[in-house]
């Protein structure tokens, strides 16, 4: 059974599979490009956590909410000795808490401060503002591509999530 293949332009057919390996190598150098500096050229990066693992527990407790430092480990898919590192950091700088438990006066949950809720508020806000102002140099048809394009990313955003979730053996839920 061949490969198939498809036309590229006005060059020859390309399969698939080297299509394929081809857009890995673009797509993993243009990802990680294009976070690093949509990142710098937002200007509340300054006022976020340094290592991004900092920020996905900020996130993190942002969204749900009061968690346990386990249980954030495990959402994080992060060794515990590594949360509690970076959890550190994350209360010196003002951005979390430690409370204790309500259930259970021994434990202690982590919580956002006030101060970490406007922080990554601040953050997002203006990275919006940053991509959209990025976007607007972006001619009409390949915007027009960008659009289309993004159904394709959430399909392989799944993807990771599912592989990662597979590779860690962590169970979805």
């Amino acid at each position: 059974m061949g490969k198939a293949t498809h036309a590229t332009g006005p060059g020859p057919a390309v399969s698939n599979d080297v299509q394929r390996s081809e857009a890995a190598v673009e797509l993993s150098h243009l990802v990680s490009a294009l976070w690093k500096l949509m990142v710098r050229a937002t200007p509340a990066h300054a006022s976020m956590p340094v290592l991004e693992s900092q920020v996905s527990i900020l996130r993190t407790l942002v969204a749900a909410g009061p968690m346990a430092p386990a249980a954030v480990a495990d959402e994080l898919r992060l060794a515990r000795s590594t949360v509690s590192n970076l959890v550190r950091d994350l209360v010196d700088d003002g951005l979390i808490e430690r409370r204790p438990s309500a259930s259970d006066r021994r434990s202690v949950l982590l919580a956002p401060t006030v101060h970490g809720h406007a922080v990554l508020q601040r953050f997002r806000e203006e990275r919006v503002r940053v991509v959209d102002a990025a976007l607007a140099a972006v001619p009409p048809q390949e915007m027009d591509r960008l659009s289309a394009a993004l159904p394709a990313l959430e399909t392989l955003l799944a993807e990771f999530e599912r592989m990662a979730d597979e590779a860690t053996g962590h169970t979805p839920g």
